[in-house]
């Protein structure tokens, strides 16, 4: 299922049926279906048959921002009552690490199986997809041998851009001194404000990367990241990619939003909150330091990410429909 403005826009494989989502169609095909397989809360479901097997991949491997019951003065009563019935409806969840680990077993009112196998979007990391890059280059027109900075902020919730303003010439500059290299800079914008990206200031330099259909894709092919809170972050670090943590209203989101799990100042990324701060940590970025501190943080979070976990599910689903 797919919402309907990617309708035409992504390909699949020749077996794969594509149906709009919330359509009469979807609803058919989730009736009937064998296994159900998302990655976010249901919001829209025929009631779940006897013999149906859900499973829940989640949609990061790892969160900055808590979620769910942990945050749960920030939810809707009608958010929370649909969750604890989606919950009621799962099977299976996976997780990349113990830290996830734990918080769908405290946080998710779920006590069913959890599997310790790793996140399936994050195998792309792992494999030499040129492809994918390929893909991505040509999307945007770039040379292969283009470097791409992807600036990808987390929303707000008054959904402010502001935090889209940066120094772009100014860092593109530094990062061509620093590497002898020719950047790019990619912007994409959260969905809950993609409607706005046509209101940054774009050149050949800066491309709007808003629409581009798959974030995991952006991810495996950008060289650094730069982003704030988004859970982003922690597939750089999957990935073993510079990503430089921006948060220039640290203390107002702290103040404003649903609270950490982590103190980004004790990250393995790092961090700013003035453009001159990040242009500094720019220039002084040691590659050896940073996959010291994320051999560090992996441990941490006890990760077990290893770029099996798509077979694997696989493997778990060829026993379900035994």
């Amino acid at each position: 299922m797919i919402k309907s403005d990617l309708i035409g826009k992504t390909q699949f494989p020749d077996k794969i049926r594509v149906v709009k989502y919330k359509s009469i169609k979807a609803l058919y095909e989730m009736a009937t279906a064998k296994i159900w397989i998302d990655n976010c809360r249901k919001e829209f479901y025929p009631i779940k048959r006897k013999g149906q097997y859900y499973i829940q991949t989640w949609h990061s491997p790892l969160r900055l921002k808590k979620i769910e019951k942990d945050a749960e003065s920030f939810l809707s009563p009608e958010y929370i009552k649909s969750a604890i019935k989606d919950s009621k409806n799962i099977d299976l969840m996976i997780s990349g690490c113990d830290f996830s680990w734990n918080i769908y077993r405290n946080s998710f009112w779920y006590d069913g199986d959890i599997l310790k196998i790793g996140t399936p979007r994050c195998d792309l990391f792992f494999q030499d997809a040129k492809e994918i890059k390929e893909k991505v280059m040509n999307f945007f027109g770039l040379a292969t041998k283009s470097k791409i900075i992807l600036f990808a902020p987390t929303f707000r919730r008054r959904n402010s851009i502001d935090v889209y303003s940066l120094e772009y010439k100014k860092i593109l500059k530094i990062l061509e001194e620093k590497y002898r290299e020719e950047w790019v800079f990619l912007v994409r914008l959260h969905p809950n404000v993609s409607y706005l990206s046509e209101v940054i200031e774009y050149n050949q330099k800066v491309l709007n990367a808003t629409n581009y259909e798959d974030m995991q894709e952006l991810l495996y092919t950008a060289d650094i990241l730069i982003t704030d809170y988004s859970s982003s972050m922690f597939d750089m670090a999957i990935a073993r990619k510079p990503c430089f943590l921006h948060c220039k209203d640290i203390e107002e989101y702290l103040n404003n939003e649903r609270g950490m799990y982590f103190n980004v100042n004790k990250l393995p990324f790092s961090f700013s909150k003035t453009d001159e701060e990040l242009i500094k940590n720019i220039i002084l970025f040691d590659n050896e330091e940073y996959n010291r501190k994320l051999d560090d943080f992996h441990k941490e979070v006890n990760i077990y990410e290893d770029g099996t976990a798509s077979m694997k599910i696989v493997e778990k689903i060829k026993d379900i429909t035994k």
